[in-house]
């Protein structure tokens, strides 16, 4: 019993340090989450952009071919 009534200062600033280390873990670890989340959003909405560039320029690409078909055509005589 003396040497709680001798050290009880240093024995709550202990017991106050675990708390708070604990909250901030516990705070950490639902930030983590909270970027992940983020971060998988955004990688999604980057791949969905990709995927309509990438379905654009094939359109494109198809659209040229078709041209130059015509103009081929065109220019040997065909209709």
């Amino acid at each position: 019993m003396d040497v709680i009534s001798q050290y009880w200062h240093q024995i709550v600033a202990l017991l106050g340090l675990i708390v708070v280390a604990v909250k901030l873990n516990s705070s950490v670890q639902v930030l983590r989450k909270d970027v992940d989340e983020i971060t998988k959003r955004d990688t999604y909405v980057e791949t969905v952009k990709l995927r309509a560039q990438s379905d654009i320029q094939d359109k494109q690409i198809a659209a040229l071919w078709e041209f130059t078909n015509k103009l081929r055509d065109r220019f040997n005589g065909r209709s």
